[in-house]
C-alpha cells in the first residue's frame, strides 16, 4: 500500500478500519489540475501578493511551498500522462459571471468581506488574468478545462458524465488548495465510486498543519495519499511491462 508517512500504520497505531485500496489501471486513469490559477499561484499578483504584504510568515511558506514543491511536481505528472498519452483535466475555480452573481449568497458575502478586508477579492471571475491557468502550467488545446463556480468540480459542473464518458475509473489529483478544493473533490470523487490518488508533494495551502490534516483525513478513508516519485514510478512501470 501507497501511503501518507503522516498516516502510517505506525504513526496510527490504534487505527482500526481498513485503508483505501484498490487497483490501478493507469489506461483508465486521469490527471486532475485543480485550480492551480494565477489568484492562487502567482507570487506577483492574487493571493499570494496579498499574504506577502499582510502575513508574512505565511506569505512566505505558501508561496514557498508552490513554487517549489507543488508547480515544479505538476509539471513532472503533466509531462509523464502527456507522455504515455492520458488525460490530463484541469479546473478552474471563480465566478462565471463578472458581478459573481452565479456563486452562492455565503460565497458573495465572503468576498465582498474579503475585498473589503484586503483590498482585493478572495477568487477572480472567468475571463480575468487571475483566473487563469498559471504560464508553467498551461493547459494544451485538446485537453479538459472545467470552469467551477464551487469548490468541487461534482458540484455544479458536468464532470462525472465526462469522466464517465472518458471511461476514466481513477483520478490523481494535484492542486491547491489541499485542504479546501483538493480535498473537496477528492471526497466526492470517492463518494461517487472514482479511485482517487492525492498527491502529497504536488498540493500546497497556506499552513502546513491544514496541509496534513487534510491529507490525515482523505488517507484514512477515502483516498490514498502518494508523493510524486511514486506516481511516475508506477506509471513508468505500467506502461514497460506492456513494452
Amino acid at each position: 500500500m501507497a501511503s501518507f508517512e503522516i498516516d502510517s500504520p505506525e504513526t496510527l497505531q490504534d487505527w482500526v478500519f481498513p485503508w483505501p485500496t484498490f487497483d490501478i489501471d493507469w489506461d483508465r486513469t486521469a490527471l486532475c489540475v485543480i485550480d492551480i490559477q494565477n489568484y492562487l499561484a502567482d507570487t506577483n499578483s492574487g493571493l499570494i501578493e496579498m499574504l506577502n504584504n499582510r502575513i508574512p510568515e505565511t506569505g512566505d511558506y505558501y508561496d514557498h511551498r508552490v513554487q517549489e514543491i507543488m508547480i515544479p511536481n505538476a509539471r513532472r505528472l503533466i509531462d509523464a500522462f502527456r507522455k504515455h498519452n492520458r488525460e490530463v483535466i484541469y479546473t478552474r475555480h471563480g465566478a462565471l459571471l463578472p458581478d459573481s452573481r452565479d456563486m452562492i449568497k455565503r460565497r458573495q458575502r465572503r468576498d465582498a468581506d474579503a475585498e473589503d478586508n484586503t483590498g482585493r477579492p478572495a477568487m477572480w471571475s472567468a475571463g480575468s488574468f487571475e483566473h487563469q491557468i498559471v504560464e508553467q502550467l498551461t493547459p494544451l488545446p485538446h485537453e479538459l478545462v472545467i470552469d467551477k463556480n464551487s469548490s468541487s468540480p461534482f458540484n455544479g459542473t458536468g464532470i462525472d458524465q465526462l469522466l464517465h464518458n472518458l471511461n476514466l475509473e481513477t483520478l490523481v489529483i494535484t492542486g491547491a488548495a489541499t485542504d479546501m478544493c483538493v480535498e473537496t473533490t477528492g471526497r466526492d470523487a470517492a463518494d461517487r465510486g472514482y479511485n482517487v490518488i492525492v498527491v502529497e508533494d504536488a498540493t500546497a495551502t497556506f499552513q502546513e498543519e491544514h496541509h496534513i490534516a487534510a491529507l490525515s483525513g482523505l488517507a484514512r478513508v477515502y483516498t490514498q495519499v502518494w508523493k510524486t516519485d511514486q506516481v511516475l514510478g508506477s506509471l513508468e512501470d505500467s506502461f514497460d511491462s506492456k513494452g
